[in-house]
């Protein structure tokens, strides 16, 4: 009976991780090490035509990224899934959408949905995965959905001497959905469901690339048909990002492209590599336990939604 029980506890999915893949593929070699152990299945999608969002083709080393996978996969817990992922017709963000759609259903009904791009680090996926299974250990999705959003670092630079990152202050980081009980995105990872918030933190690469690196980001990610979705705006960003160092940061305020005080200022850690960073940047928690209980609670969410109604009435 016991190693039936084990057999069976082993062979049902509730982690399911997904990846969005692309010309950015490795830096699967540093964010996937980091869930590996605790995911009971891991979902890499990737554009069968190897071509972005935005339909542009980039290069991509076969051989590197298949040796990668058979190399981290000792469990064979990787399923590499092709598809067709940048369809004419569709903006980057709808072709964003419609691949994390696709992702979740390859990886079927049931457990917690777990979606990662390459460039997000978590600092402590084993106790998010713990937080997770203390919500639900074990989700149908038949029960009423929600989604679960963690706190996000964003690396804005690479600097010889170290990194540029988004310094939050005394406000509440930057959050994003990172697990659902039902996958049903709209915009990329956002849903209609409710979100809880847990206090674990990501490292988000999303600025810290090369030259190169970033304007080929710029103009194919899914943000790249929104909110820099003009050439002057883009050349905007790219030119301000790139007289960035360890002496000027500190004048920069409100620079995020979509809604600017989502990043507020800037601050410098001195580290060679990102792995250093980890090491280096000492996060804190935002919230107490009260605050985040009021923040996670359905009711204080619905008075809340009702007194907003009022004070438009």
């Amino acid at each position: 009976f016991t190693f039936v029980s084990e057999f069976l506890e082993m062979s049902v999915k509730i982690i399911k991780v997904g990846f969005c893949v692309a010309y950015d593929w490795f830096l699967l070699k540093r964010s996937i090490p980091l869930i590996y152990p605790w995911a009971d299945s891991i979902c890499l999608s990737i554009d069968k035509n190897r071509k972005t969002w935005s339909g542009t083709t980039y290069a991509f080393d076969e051989t590197d990224f298949r040796s990668f996978v058979d190399s981290i996969d000792v469990h064979k817990k990787i399923d590499v899934y092709e598809d067709d992922f940048s369809p004419e017709g569709l903006s980057a963000m709808e072709n964003d959408t419609r691949q994390r759609m696709l992702m979740a259903k390859r990886m079927g009904p049931g457990g917690w949905h777990i979606q990662i791009d390459s460039d997000e680090y978590f600092l402590n996926f084993e106790a998010c995965v713990q937080k997770l299974k203390a919500i639900n250990s074990n989700p149908t999705g038949n029960e009423k959905p929600i989604n679960v959003c963690t706190l996000c670092v964003p690396l804005i630079k690479r600097l010889a001497s170290g990194f540029l990152f988004v310094d939050f202050q005394k406000s509440i980081p930057e959050t994003f959905p990172f697990a659902t009980t039902r996958p049903e995105y709209k915009r990329a990872r956002l849903s209609g469901h409710f979100n809880i918030l847990i206090q674990e933190f990501v490292v988000h690469e999303t600025w810290a690339r090369s030259d190169d690196e970033l304007w080929l980001k710029m103009t194919n990610w899914g943000h790249a048909s929104e909110e820099l979705n003009k050439d002057a705006i883009r050349l905007s960003y790219y030119n301000l990002w790139k007289v960035l160092d360890e002496y000027n940061y500190q004048y920069i305020t409100n620079f995020h492209p979509a809604i600017s005080y989502t990043w507020p200022a800037l601050q410098f850690i001195q580290a060679a590599t990102v792995e250093e960073f980890f090491k280096k940047f000492q996060p804190v928690k935002p919230l107490s336990d009260i605050q985040l209980w009021l923040r996670n609670s359905r009711n204080v969410a619905r008075v809340k939604k009702v007194l907003k109604m009022i004070s438009k009435a």
